[in-house]
């Protein structure tokens, strides 16, 4: 509790971070922010080709399904990678001015939620509009779930940019993780295809019933089932608390460390 207030008292500092990050990300650059959504556009158009019309998954209105797990993932993978150079990255701030070392991985996934919400603002919509999908009363419970997203993200960031002051190979350990992982997950196929058994193993890993949560109230129109719901709290609170912990732990060393 007192690292988190310690981090809302410094959220000017946690603003200004992220707002560092935009900037520097597109500095110099001709299309600026519009590069933050050529990424998933891409991946939608490559992902529905081989899928749709090659696989031939039978989901009506495809695109739409794809991309209601696709965004969020793309958020995940993002912020995880760079939380691993969260604290490494930024050695010169930490040695020479005070603030709660957390505000850096706070910061690193809030950068890469801020992307995430612009890419929800400018592709539902579109999808909507093109494919003629129905928008469902659900949507209106997606800030609670893109809450808890963002909070088992920190956990997960917490840890990793710990972790990463120790032992570097772990940014490249967590870019092939993100990578298996997502074929792992329920994104580019439904749940409902997976044998029943993996089915089960899907309720209960986080990624997937994150993904799922996203489906069900993006596309289907529908309250995540109880065990989905039950995953991503659960998951949530743990990643925070133990991530948080793990950052504890280390973050004595950090200094001499990076």
């Amino acid at each position: 509790m007192t690292s988190i207030r310690a981090v809302l008292r410094y959220r000017s500092f946690v603003r200004n971070l992220v707002f560092k990050d935009l900037k520097l990300k597109y500095r110099d650059s001709a299309l600026g922010v519009v590069w933050s959504l050529l990424n998933p556009l891409l991946t939608l158009a490559v992902y529905t080709l081989a899928f749709k019309y090659i696989m031939r998954i039978q989901i009506e209105h495809y695109p739409y399904f794809l991309l209601a797990g696709l965004l969020p993932w793309h958020f995940f993978g993002g912020a995880l990678l760079a939380s691993t150079g969260a604290i490494v990255g930024n050695a010169h701030l930490i040695r020479k001015v005070y603030f709660p070392r957390e505000a850096l991985p706070v910061a690193t996934v809030l950068f890469a939620f801020a992307q995430l919400l612009l890419a929800l603002a400018v592709f539902l919509p579109a999808l909507i509009l093109v494919s003629g999908v129905s928008v469902h009363w659900t949507v209106l419970l997606l800030p609670v779930l893109l809450l808890t997203h963002v909070g088992f993200v920190i956990g997960l960031a917490f840890a990793l940019s710990a972790v990463t002051t120790s032992f570097r190979d772990v940014a490249h350990l967590t870019e092939v993780a993100i990578l298996l992982l997502f074929w792992l997950t329920p994104i580019v196929y439904p749940v409902t295809m997976a044998p029943a058994t993996l089915q089960v193993f899907f309720t209960a890993s986080p990624l997937a019933a994150f993904a799922i949560a996203y489906q069900d109230l993006l596309f289907w129109g529908r309250v995540p089932g109880a065990g989905v719901v039950a995953t991503v709290l659960g998951w949530s609170a743990v990643a925070l608390v133990c991530g948080h912990r793990i950052f504890r732990w280390y973050s004595p060393g950090f200094a001499e460390a990076v």
